[in-house]
């Protein structure tokens, strides 16, 4: 797929840039005060771009607002890698370029950050942002240590040739040799960990937060770097290979539909009906392939008998599936059971396996993901199952806060909140757009009705948790009532 880079602000940055790109992407240079096409670039009329450049490699400029959203809109190809760059010189300008730009759909979204005080501003519209203040002291502090040789902007060559990059909890390469590696065109030129250097031998294991420096070809390396750094969405392969459904009462044609379209979204090796009262299907024996259109991997369908919650051969008859995710219908809690505050069927069915549990709506395709936050250890490991899903869907993802009325809680609007701040660096570091919303009152019923303008919720629940009048398991009473499909993660003790 070819990429396409808009460039909001035609200054001498702004046309460097350009020059230096152009050369290998198609390059829109965004001014409207001044020409500068003797500079840079062949001049092109907005209404008529993309017939004019269509395909075409360079420099291309356009005269126009880059903060309007109509001129944003015009400059985005939804059928190329768009990416943004504003380098006005007022940070109010690259503020709004930014933001309209991440709501049009460009991404990355770069900008230069003229005033250290706008730091703040930049993180909330989710704007990559490069403080022209450190850059400039960083390189002088690097020309001194070189005892007042030049150095160059560009390291090498200057042609992306030689990368850092920082490793997530999702790479693929953590806790592996480097010699399993197998580089091609590209190597693992050094590892800083913490504060030391690590000069790199074959037996040397990567690790999370590992600033990795790579040298390589410019032409394979960034989706070298874009591989090691984060990897690919897995869901639901880290819990486990398969979808599989619990159809306890006979076929259950709307849920069937939905665990299918996410087998097939997710690329799921296979889909497992239970079903009562039919034949186990061998795994290694099954020919029959999903046929859905977006299907990722050769997924294939079987079913297996499926026993009742109430026998005793349940939990293991479900978990020989290799189930990533279980896929249910939610169901009611017996009135002697909430009057104990014990939970129904469908705590009884989290409880008892270690996978997530989807409570099935028949909403697919899940285009708007929502997180709920509670401000407890949960939100970090249902934050990585959120995004894992939405990159593996390419969705949208909000998350959701709610809690006492200020005049009973006494939370400032700081503290209030502080929940969702390590969320936006995680949504940071995987680049996902992230949408917070904040509520006062009771958490189920504000909850629930964001669920009306959702697909699916993704909440976390910890191990047998009652469930009383008092304290209630806020999860579970969002899987029974929401409007939209709910993911449950049961964390269990040592987690």
């Amino acid at each position: 797929m070819e990429t396409r880079v808009v460039i909001v602000g035609a200054g001498e940055t702004g046309c460097e840039l350009a020059s230096r790109l152009g050369k290998q992407h198609q390059v829109i240079l965004v001014e409207n005060k001044i020409d500068c096409s003797a500079r840079v670039g062949d001049p092109v009329e907005l209404l008529v771009l993309d017939q004019t450049i269509a395909g075409r490699r360079g420099v291309f400029w356009v005269r126009g607002d880059g903060s309007s959203r109509l001129v944003l809109d015009t400059l985005h190809d939804p059928d190329a890698n768009s990416a943004l760059v504003a380098v006005a010189g007022d940070d109010r300008v690259n503020l709004e370029v930014g933001r309209l730009g991440r709501e049009t759909g460009f991404d990355p979204v770069v900008a230069v950050q003229h005033d250290t005080t706008n730091a703040e501003l930049y993180r909330q519209h989710n704007v990559t942002a490069l403080d022209r203040t450190r850059l400039l002291a960083d390189q002088v502090e690097r020309s001194l240590r070189a005892q007042g040789a030049v150095v160059p902007s560009g390291i090498g060559l200057g042609r992306g040739e030689l990368v850092e990059i920082r490793l997530l909890n999702a790479s693929p390469v953590l806790k592996r040799p480097l010699k399993d590696l197998a580089p091609y065109r590209w190597r693992v030129a050094a590892v800083f960990r913490g504060e030391e250097l690590i000069v790199p031998v074959g037996d040397t294991e990567l690790e999370v937060d590992d600033r990795v420096l790579l040298v390589g070809d410019p032409r394979v390396l960034s989706t070298v770097v874009e591989y090691l750094r984060k990897g690919t969405p897995q869901f639901p392969r880290p819990y486990g290979p398969n979808v599989v459904t619990l159809e306890p009462t006979g076929e259950d044609r709307g849920l069937a539909e939905e665990a299918e379209g996410l087998a097939c979204a997710c690329g799921a090796a296979h889909l497992r009906r239970g079903l009562p009262g039919v034949e186990d299907n061998d795994l290694d024996n099954e020919t029959e392939p999903l046929t859905v259109p977006m299907c990722k991997g050769d997924t294939r369908r079987g079913t297996f008998s499926a026993p009742g919650l109430e026998h005793s051969d349940f939990t293991a008859r479900v978990m020989r599936q290799r189930p990533g995710v279980v896929v249910a219908r939610a169901s009611g809690r017996p009135w002697y059971r909430r009057l104990l505050g014990l939970g129904g069927g469908d705590a009884d069915l989290c409880d008892r396996l270690r996978v997530p549990v989807l409570f099935a709506r028949g909403k697919f395709p899940y285009r708007r993901v929502l997180l709920t936050l509670s401000g407890s250890g949960l939100d970090i490991p249902a934050a990585e199952l959120a995004i894992d899903l939405t990159r593996q869907l390419e969705a949208g993802l909000t998350a959701v806060n709610v809690d006492l009325p200020q005049y009973i809680s006494g939370l400032s609007e700081e503290k209030a909140h502080e929940e969702v701040e390590p969320i936006r660096k995680l949504c940071e570091m995987y680049e996902v757009p992230i949408e917070y919303r904040h509520h006062e009152g009771n958490p189920v019923r504000h909850i629930l009705a964001e669920t009306r303008s959702h697909d699916l919720v993704v909440v976390a629940r910890r191990f047998q948790r009652r469930d009383t009048y008092f304290d209630p398991d806020v999860s579970l009473r969002i899987a029974r009532g929401a409007r939209c499909s709910v993911l449950v993660l049961t964390v269990h003790p040592g987690e």
